[in-house]
């Protein structure tokens, strides 16, 4: 779900919407719109010629979220690994860092993994080195939300159409009643019905070193 150098970022300003509130784009399509009604950011082009090189630290919003909601590897695009006991994951954590119950009910915004990208992840990841990682399978991934930045009417300009940055990056809940005025770049899963499994045993029931 990385971004890469070859794509451009479509610039979309926001503007308040009329009579209703939050905010919409000024050339605002159907598919600019999400659960709840939330405004979707509109992520990057495709690239024309050459994609260039990732950007691991930049997510490609547009990705994200349709492997968050097809269950799609987030490092290859395809079917994430799934088992009778549920789908994997790898949480950048471990259960001694995490109060009781952990991860039970865990908020991400990290989609699932297929076994071959785990295997990779878990050996060249520097975040997954540096924090220690938990391997988990989830039977009953819920959506949750989204994650964006949040905007607010400017007060000092009351009638200005164009709205402010009110608190950065959130969370917000498909029933928050700030919704409306997130622009929603990431989506969030609630994972239920966790269970904990040893990586390595994962990868040699699966047939991957």
């Amino acid at each position: 779900m990385a971004a890469w150098t070859g794509e451009a970022l479509i610039e979309a300003p926001v503007i308040i919407r009329p009579q209703v509130g939050g905010i919409a784009f000024v050339d605002e399509l159907p598919t600019d719109r999400g659960v709840g009604n939330a405004l979707l950011h509109r992520g990057r082009r495709p690239a024309r010629d050459t994609r260039g090189r990732p950007m691991f630290g930049v997510v490609h919003t547009n990705r994200q979220r349709r492997a968050m909601r097809k269950l799609l590897c987030h490092v290859c695009g395809n079917d994430a690994d799934r088992t009778d006991l549920g789908v994997l994951w790898l949480l950048d954590n471990t259960a001694a860092n995490c109060p009781p119950g952990w991860p039970e009910e865990e908020l991400t915004v990290h989609p699932p993994l297929c076994l071959g990208c785990a295997a990779q992840a878990a050996r060249q990841c520097p975040e997954l080195e540096k924090k220690g990682f938990t391997a988990l399978r989830v039977r009953d991934p819920q959506p949750y939300g989204y994650r964006g930045k949040l905007y607010a009417r400017n007060l000092d300009r009351h009638a200005s159409p164009f709205p402010i940055l009110a608190r950065g990056t959130e969370n917000l809940a498909f029933l928050d009643p700030l919704l409306p005025w997130l622009l929603a770049a990431q989506s969030i899963l609630c994972l239920v019905g966790c269970t904990i499994v040893d990586l390595g045993a994962e990868l040699a029931a699966g047939g991957v070193r």
